[in-house]
């Protein structure tokens, strides 16, 4: 999934989580060891989590100040779909699917026994 913002200077940032259960949840907040860093008085240091499981993306509020909001809904935890809106603070974070992206970029590496 690939999550979409736009920073204070209106620079867009594009996110992507991978869609792997055994990998840690993605935080979202305002410390610097958040996974995604919202520049955002409104937002709490960790204010948001969003993990993948069971085939699902979900996101979960942190316990935050102010809440999480996913398409104008407040909620503690929720599934997030593609064209979703997520709100923490004044950010606004839209849930893309990957294909839809125009800009994304494949890279594939070759394994190192493959000799093709």
């Amino acid at each position: 999934m690939l999550l979409v913002y736009k920073k204070p200077d209106n620079t867009e940032v594009k996110v992507r989580i991978k869609p792997v259960s055994h990998l840690p949840p993605t935080t979202i907040g305002r410390d610097k060891t958040a996974g995604i860093v919202i520049d955002d008085t409104e937002c709490s240091r960790i204010h948001a989590a969003i993990r993948y499981w069971d085939d699902i993306f979900v996101i979960r509020d942190m316990n935050s100040s102010n809440g999480t909001f996913l398409n104008g809904k407040k909620i503690d935890v929720a599934r997030i779909s593609p064209g979703d809106v997520i709100k923490i603070g004044n950010t606004e974070i839209r849930a893309l699917a990957e294909s839809t992206s125009s800009d994304a970029t494949v890279v594939i590496k070759k394994h190192p026994d493959d000799k093709s």
